[in-house]
């Protein structure tokens, strides 16, 4: 793991390193390139890519005779765990669920309304994420969403049973083998086989996310997501052993997951790493996660409590874990954070399957301004406006004196007719 010391240094890597903006110039073209083509051609492109990208040649959709199948083949165990995921995520989200609102006279309000269809995108890649498809699909359930459709890749006409089963339990209507920027762009579309849908949500590799960007505006997003990261403050008195396990857990996501630590000592920052290489040593994706360190892994080292906060908001990590007690006492100053994690007993890996709230959460630096996937993403707020024949009484003179300001007559005017017919002119 790359080293920085003070506050100074740690500044200058994040802004010159770990956040800056490099435009990739050849990715936009592929992605261009391909959603052109499903413009053009529609299901005839999907097909040519879901071959071409996945060497599949299956129905687009799954059959409820797929479905059930499906369920033959997953454990019990996994049923119990997926359920309690699913039990807790509900929770959570209900919770936080906005309401329809009206004012005391009748005059004011604003209507929440769900969207008529969604996809939730489940990525497939080196892992077949089934809580993704928990953490993007209960919140749709809960905003009440009409109809969600889950869609992850299927390599070689082949998709993970747990991801059909996850999806089904969590309140999926629809259930497609397609992955990649050519899902996105059908979806945000449509086709004959493929449904049109009015909101996109979930993670993806690169492609994906550049997908996202380019359909933004035929297509809602829930965000642009980057690699993973989490980042871990912790101190000498901290355990190396569960720093380095948690790190761990963030690095073998893949090659470019980032994993960020910092602490107040150069000393214990050593520890951490010898406990990174043995414990890795063991696990079926060492060499993933000795890449992700070796490409990603930084350690900032700062002794001051104000530049450690300061640092960590200047980041604004996907996931920030605080296992220093000090800090831990100081985590409302931590505003730029996609989730906040407290504690030895709060590790990142519950976030990521059962705690409650999405793990999907927002990256690079977005925590600034954007928040975790929730039900408020699947909300419409729409304003009512019904006024009193009083009321316009009451305002109709400011609305033309500000109309005039703006040089807008008509408004003006419209604004006098209701005047006058309020008053039986």
């Amino acid at each position: 793991m790359k080293k920085i010391f003070g506050k100074i240094e740690s500044v200058k890597y994040i802004k010159n390193e770990l956040r800056s903006s490099r435009k990739d110039e050849d990715l936009e073209v592929i992605c261009s390139k391909i959603i052109n083509e499903v413009e053009k051609n529609k299901d005839r492109a999907v097909s040519h890519f879901n071959k071409e990208f996945d060497n599949s040649l299956r129905e687009f959709e799954l059959t409820s005779e797929e479905i059930e199948i499906a369920f033959d083949k997953v454990s019990r165990s996994f049923l119990k765990s997926v359920k309690k995921s699913i039990s807790r995520s509900e929770d959570f989200h209900v919770n936080s669920k906005p309401q329809s609102w009206i004012n005391d006279s009748g005059s004011l309000g604003e209507t929440v309304i769900p969207f008529d269809r969604v996809l939730c995108y489940v990525p497939g890649g080196t892992a077949p994420l089934v809580s993704t498809a928990i953490m993007t699909v209960v919140p749709a359930k809960i905003a009440g969403v009409k109809e969600i459709c889950v869609s992850s890749p299927a390599p070689n006409n082949e998709i993970s049973p747990e991801i059909i089963v996850a999806s089904k339990l969590a309140g999926a209507n629809r259930i497609f083998c397609l992955g990649g920027v050519h899902a996105l762009a059908a979806f945000s579309m449509g086709t004959d086989k493929i449904p049109k849908v009015d909101f996109i949500c979930g993670p993806g590799n690169k492609y994906v996310t550049q997908a996202k960007k380019l359909l933004y505006g035929s297509v809602g997003i829930d965000g642009l997501y980057g690699p993973t990261e989490t980042l871990i403050i912790a101190d000498s008195k901290s355990d190396p052993n569960l720093i380095a396990s948690d790190l761990i857990a963030q690095a073998e996501h893949d090659i470019e997951a980032t994993p960020i630590l910092i602490t107040d000592k150069e000393s214990f920052a050593d520890q951490v790493e010898e406990k990174v290489k043995k414990q890795s040593e063991v696990l079926e994706r060492k060499n993933i996660i000795n890449e992700s360190f070796s490409r990603k892994g930084v350690v900032f080292i700062i002794d001051n409590i104000d530049e450690t906060i300061e640092v960590c908001n200047l980041i604004s990590a996907e996931h920030v874990s605080v296992i220093s007690e000090e800090i831990k006492t100081r985590y409302g100053e931590i505003k730029n954070a996609g989730g906040l994690f407290l504690g030895d007993e709060s590790a990142e890996v519950f976030g990521d399957y059962i705690a409650g709230p999405s793990h999907v959460m927002p990256t690079g630096g977005s925590a600034r301004f954007s928040s975790a996937l929730n039900v408020r993403q699947f909300l419409k707020y729409q304003p009512l406006i019904n006024l009193s024949t009083e009321e316009v009484i009451n305002l109709v003179d400011d609305v033309v004196e500000l109309a005039e300001i703006e040089g807008l007559q008509g408004h003006a005017e419209s604004a006098k007719n209701r005047k006058k017919k309020a008053i039986g002119e």
